[in-house]
């Protein structure tokens, strides 16, 4: 995990100095760092990026010709297309040999980048995707140079077991092919395909809903992949509360003290957050090292997202995160079986009402909270232009 970390911190910071002095995009704060770990980790996420990042830019555009989408919904249609792709894709290339309905954690958080990378191309005038995808290009071959400098064989007796394995598993294609296996470990089968795709997509849509009712910004898929990982591991939901509360912190440290904010304030808070993150996950009985760390890259955008948010509606980031985590995991112990340390184990009377309690409860919280804005009749009625007859 320690060489995972090292390249998305590294890569954060790197992507926070371009878009400051240069203004570039590079698919997003999140999206080289993590490609690149996706790549060491499994060389054939490369090709299934590009390829669905191509799709969901014509995808997007034509739908941008087409319809009158703008501003969020545009980055919600090219995730939505970035999801089904490389999902597609993975059923016909990982499908073979095995049952069509597992999978891995790795193929479905990964779908999300090729949409996030088609988004942010497509909020680039034409002129200036050609410097942006060059700078693109070079900062992902050099993390990648990188990542295969520090997996060597002698890392991997040395510190391999230091931190929950990501890039030193039998798992890893780096590791295999540079004969830097430091640990054994088996596929991680997390959720039938069929269901995954389905709860991402349906928790997406019920983010977006809640986020166009209370004008919160939730995170496009978070709350359903963190249901996914506390189905694995209660720990993780530990695990992303505390990183949300440090990285909240250090981000509002950094911007009274430097003044950033944007994408730089979101690459350097998320990278000194997934840092501290190290400590922690060796702390806690955690041994799935790529799960812990997109965790953490999940509650440091979390976190941003609050800083980036009014006080008043920051405080309804949380609630209604659970407020779609909670049906999640319920539908996810109604379809399967959790891992050993997941949670929930039984779904008891009790519990179900309590999680009724905690997803009502977080919905009437957030309407408490939210100041109702008048209607547009009620604006177009009071105003001068209408002489008062709402015309």
């Amino acid at each position: 995990m320690w060489v995972a970390t090292t390249l998305a911190a590294l890569g954060f910071l790197l992507i926070a100095v371009i878009t400051q002095f240069y203004g570039y995009r590079l698919g997003g704060t999140i999206t080289v760092p993590i490609l690149t770990v996706y790549t060491l980790k499994n060389v054939v996420m490369l090709p299934v990026f590009v390829g669905s990042t191509l799709l969901a830019f014509l995808g997007l555009g034509y739908l941008k010709r087409r319809t009158l989408i703008y501003g969020r919904d545009e980055l919600t249609a090219a995730v939505i297309i970035g999801i089904l792709i490389p999902v597609a894709i993975a059923v016909g290339v990982f499908g073979r040999g095995g049952s069509l309905l597992e999978t891995r954690t790795a193929v479905f958080v990964g779908s999300i980048l090729p949409g996030l990378a088609a988004y942010n191309l497509h909020q680039l005038k034409p002129e200036y995707r050609r410097p942006d995808l060059l700078g693109t290009v070079g900062l992902f071959a050099g993390l990648l140079g990188l990542g295969w400098l520090l997996v060597t064989p002698a890392t991997a007796n040395a510190f391999g077991t230091l931190t929950p394995p990501i890039l030193f598993s039998s798992t890893a294609d780096i590791a295999v092919y540079k004969n830097a296996v430091a640990v054994v470990e088996p596929e991680a089968v997390i959720v039938p395909r069929v269901m995954a795709v389905g709860l991402l997509t349906g928790g997406l849509f019920l983010a977006e809903a809640l986020r166009s009712w209370f004008d919160v910004r939730l995170g496009v898929i978070t709350a359903t992949l963190l249901a996914i990982f506390v189905f694995v591991n209660v720990w993780f939901f530990a695990l992303y509360l505390f990183v949300f509360l440090v990285a909240g912190v250090l981000m509002e440290i950094i911007n009274r003290v430097t003044l950033r904010y944007g994408r730089v304030l979101l690459g350097v808070g998320t990278a000194i957050a997934l840092v501290a993150t190290l400590p922690v996950t060796l702390a806690l009985p955690i041994e799935q090292g790529l799960t812990a760390f997109f965790t953490a890259i999940m509650a440091g955008v979390s976190a941003y997202n609050a800083h980036a948010t009014a006080p008043r509606e920051s405080r309804l980031i949380l609630p209604l995160q659970l407020a779609v985590f909670v049906p999640t995991l319920a539908a996810l112990r109604l379809i399967t079986d959790p891992g050993p340390q997941g949670f929930p184990q039984t779904l008891t009377v009790p519990l179900m009402l309590g999680g009724l309690v905690v997803m009502v409860g977080s919905l009437l919280y957030a309407r408490r909270v939210t100041i109702q804005q008048p209607s547009e009749a009620d604006v177009l009625s009071g105003s001068v232009l209408s002489e008062g007859d709402g015309t």
